[in-house]
This record gives structure tokens, C-alpha cells and sequence, in this order.
């Protein structure tokens, strides 16, 4: 794809994002996306995995919103650096809210293939997020690692949901 081509159809996934409007999301997708986030080593596939990491996500941080600084594109490929910056409203992973708020560095990496996203992996320093937000990150990541053998017993690396 051409860069002007994947950063169309990024603003419409974000835009979708914008509106917590999952299904628009999804159409942003191809046939079997994923959705990885870095720093807790959790990746969703498929579009069920998927729909459930963002709704995880937006319950969680339900004010969640990027700050698109930047971007440089590659073949079939978009990088997005900025700031990510959100409320802790919902449990995350099970930890319960904190009701405090964060603003971090993150750089999402977007995959393209037959002119629809393949998948994106975010990248955000998680140390930070959890001690502006008031999150005990040693919850955070024991929750991630019992969803990691969770996912691995069940012999899929996909997930019900990343987030809840």
C-alpha cells in the first residue's frame, strides 16, 4: 500500500476508536487481525480476540485517547508516535480502578495487507502508566502472565480479552 493509502484508512480506525464504535474498528481489519500490546506480552488474534481487547480497552481507560505526533511509513507498514493519555474508570486485567489518570509515550505499529490493517502492536512504557495511574504493576503483570498460560494451555495465543 501506499503511504497515503494506510494513513486513510489509520484515520478512520482511529476515528472509530474515537467513537468507541467496535465494528467500525474491526472493518478496519483484515481477515484475521491481531492486536499486541508490547509491554505485558498479550497478543489477541482473530476478530473476536480482537473486538474483546478493545472493549477491555475502552472499559478499562474508558477516556482513552492517542495523541498522534507523528508517523513514517515502510512497505505495508505505518509507525505512530505520540502521547497516550487516559483515566483508570475499569478494572484492567482484574486490578480494580484507581480513578487517577495518565499521559504516556507510546509508538503503535501498524501491519498492512490487502488493503486493510493485519494488525497493530503498541508499544508504551508500562511502569510509567501504572505509576501515574495508580496502578499496582505488580498486579498488572502477574494478571498478564496468568492470561499468557491461559492462552498457551488453551493451545491459541489469542485471548478472550486483553484487558478485562
Amino acid at each position: 500500500m501506499r503511504p497515503d493509502e494506510m494513513e486513510a484508512l489509520f484515520k478512520v480506525h482511529r476515528d472509530a476508536e474515537a467513537r468507541r464504535d467496535y465494528d467500525a474498528v474491526l472493518e478496519t481489519f483484515a481477515e484475521s487481525p491481531y492486536l499486541e500490546t508490547v509491554p505485558l506480552e498479550l497478543r489477541s488474534e482473530g476478530h473476536d480476540a480482537v473486538h474483546a481487547a478493545y472493549v477491555g480497552y475502552f472499559t478499562a481507560f474508558p477516556d482513552l485517547a492517542p495523541d498522534d505526533q507523528g508517523a513514517a511509513f515502510g512497505e505495508d507498514v505505518m509507525v505512530v508516535w505520540g502521547h497516550l493519555a487516559g483515566t483508570s474508570g475499569g478494572e484492567w486485567l482484574g486490578v480494580p480502578p484507581s480513578g487517577a489518570t495518565f499521559r504516556v509515550p507510546f509508538t503503535n505499529i501498524t501491519t498492512f495487507v490487502d488493503g486493510r490493517m493485519a494488525g497493530e502492536s503498541i508499544y508504551f512504557d508500562l511502569a510509567t502508566l501504572c505509576e501515574q495511574a495508580s496502578i499496582p504493576i505488580d498486579a498488572v503483570r502477574a494478571a498478564a502472565a496468568v492470561r499468557r498460560s491461559q492462552s498457551y494451555a488453551s493451545g491459541t495465543r489469542s485471548s478472550r480479552s486483553l484487558l478485562q
